[in-house]
């Protein structure tokens, strides 16, 4: 089963993204704080303490073989860090290649609980939603699935939704959300879903365009 087929090249982004910006971030909510008194070594520390962290992520990042031990020592050392969320993608990416859905679904909700990222909250949910439904826990996958944080989210968690009831042979509900899906982009991130889409249309006596 795929579970991530149309996500990495987003976590990609988010990972160049710390990589270039984080060190500015910190500065800046350093900064936002309108302190004079000490901080030039607060934000000192704060510099010191993102480069361990990007520092310590690369090694885990760099391994073919991720060492999950690691990994999870990581993520409980730097709840606070943007690395420690990606670390948590990358874990739970690990336990699905192994089939361990259980525990991938552990990592992902404890992403959307450690992020306030709405984007980050989106991807985690896509992902959580169709580690559910390896789990055979459909109900619980449309319950996360019904309105996304951000709009670049909607087609995908429409598919997902029609997944599910296409599972449940409710075709109606299923064109509907694939429909959805598709009117949001949807076709261009996954050629996938015409077949789907197709696949309704035939099985409803009619001609998709």
């Amino acid at each position: 089963m795929e579970i991530y087929s149309t996500e990495e090249q987003q976590v990609e982004a988010i990972k160049k993204f710390w990589s270039k910006y984080g060190t500015a971030i910190i500065v800046g909510s350093v900064l936002g704080l309108g302190g004079i008194y000490g901080y030039k070594v607060f934000q000192n520390k704060q510099i010191e303490k993102l480069e361990a962290q990007s520092l310590a992520y690369s090694k885990i990042e760099s391994n073919e073989q991720l060492d999950k031990k690691a990994a999870e020592s990581y993520i409980q050392e730097n709840t606070d860090s943007g690395f420690a969320v990606l670390a948590a993608f990358k874990l739970a990416k690990s336990f699905v290649a192994e089939q361990q859905y259980q525990q991938a679904a552990d990592q992902l909700k404890w992403v959307t609980k450690n992020t306030s990222d709405l984007a980050l909250q989106d991807l985690a949910t896509v992902r959580l939603a169709r580690v559910l439904i390896a789990l055979k826990k459909s109900e619980e996958a449309l319950a996360l699935v019904g309105q996304p944080n951000t709009e670049a989210f909607t087609a995908q968690f429409a598919e997902i939704r029609g997944d599910i009831h296409l599972q449940k042979n409710d075709k109606d509900k299923a064109r509907t959300a694939y429909q959805l899906a598709a009117d949001n982009g949807g076709l261009t991130a996954n050629p996938a879903l015409k077949m789907k889409l197709d696949n309704l249309a035939v099985s409803n006596g009619t001609v998709a365009l």
